[in-house]
């Protein structure tokens, strides 16, 4: 039987400043994914649709995309509608699961405590589906190492909740895995329906770029929430 091994592309959103009214949600994504499921045929075609808008070799960044920021500064709302589209697209079609941690950092004292909620609902995530873990051969981590606090709660959490059989990609470059990219996607999706879920009212960004919170749940959370876990 060939070894079985799950990939697990993990982002976040957020950091652990207090107080802090700019940013009062910290995420932590999980992209799934078994490695005997071959996806190259929908990277491949995410990678021609880039190709035919002039994007050969495109690092996708989802906040930076719906903001018109950084390499999106240029481009206008159409461009970056197709961009994103054909992303939805991608994550759509692709097979995989996804799971959030998050932590409402208006309920919270301090930094230690942000990463403190976040391990209990890593451990116990891991709890959870311990049987399918177990039925591994191998689980390996794929994180760019962003934010120290989350590297080292991912080496202390997995490393501790499933033992031997996990390892950690060594170098992980976001515009190297389309995965990871998915990541960051499913990253800022989360990040507006924690904003509608609390009443916070979106920003004029993505107001503009979404239509609106029903269009937002109806074009696009919806589709993504298909494949929560």
């Amino acid at each position: 039987m060939d070894a079985t091994t799950l990939s697990v592309f993990v982002d976040e959103s957020g950091n652990f400043h207090l107080p802090d009214s700019e940013s009062r949600f910290y995420i932590v994504g999980m992209v799934f994914h078994d490695q005997s499921v071959d996806i190259s045929d929908e990277i491949n075609r995410l990678e021609r649709s880039d190709r035919e808008i002039g994007l050969q070799g495109h690092c996708f960044h989802a906040g930076p995309l719906i903001r018109r920021e950084k390499n999106y500064s240029m481009l206008s709302r159409q461009l970056r509608g197709r961009i994103f589209s054909r992303m939805m697209a991608f994550a759509r079609r692709v097979d995989y699961k996804y799971h959030c941690l998050s932590v409402d950092k208006k309920f919270i004292d301090s930094p230690a405590q942000i990463l403190e909620r976040l391990k209990s609902g890593l451990a116990d995530f891991i709890a959870e589906h311990r049987d399918f873990i177990a039925s591994l051969d191998r689980v390996k981590i794929y994180y760019d190492c962003g934010q120290s606090p989350v590297t080292r709660m991912l080496h202390e959490v997995f490393e501790t909740g499933i033992g031997r059989n996990v390892e950690f990609a060594n170098a992980v470059r976001p515009s190297r895995y389309r995965l990871f990219q998915l990541a960051d996607l499913i990253c800022t999706l989360h990040l507006i329906e924690l904003k509608l879920r609390a009443g916070v009212k979106l920003s004029r960004s993505e107001n503009q770029f979404f239509g609106g919170p029903q269009m937002f749940r109806h074009n696009i959370l919806r589709y993504i929430k298909a494949k929560e876990v």
